[in-house]
């Protein structure tokens, strides 16, 4: 085996896609790419969020967590196919506020591994 079978990073980075269900579970023709948990871009939101969030418990502040997760996916976030609106981070944004089922789904999505994975052959 070689260590570079266990790397991540490059496939969350790349990004996947998933689905989107409507607020009934029925399939839409909305899909969104998102990067995973492992890639450079998800990382770097998270710090810097830990950061704020160090920030405002030194100063008794409190933290807006609904926010973070809306910012974490919106960087994550690469595009979609399925609807005639362009996307936009404004507009993903949006979607995510306004729609917090479709925002459920990506977080949900992100935070599986093997949705950014290829399956290895069995030996």
């Amino acid at each position: 085996m070689k260590l570079t079978e266990l790397y991540t990073v490059d496939n969350h980075e790349q990004g996947s896609e998933v689905q989107i269900l409507d607020d009934q579970g029925n399939k839409t023709p909305l899909y969104i790419k998102v990067k995973g948990t492992d890639s450079v871009s998800y990382r770097r939101e998270l710090k810097k969020q830990k950061t704020a969030y160090f920030e405002a418990a030194q100063k008794g502040a409190e933290v807006d967590t609904e926010k973070f997760v809306i910012d974490a996916l919106v960087s994550c976030t690469i595009g979609w196919r399925g609807t005639d609106e362009k996307y936009t981070k404004k507009l993903c944004r949006e979607l995510y506020t306004k729609a917090p089922f479709v925002k459920d789904q990506i977080d949900s999505y992100i935070g599986e591994r093997k949705n950014f994975t290829k399956a290895k052959p069995k030996k």
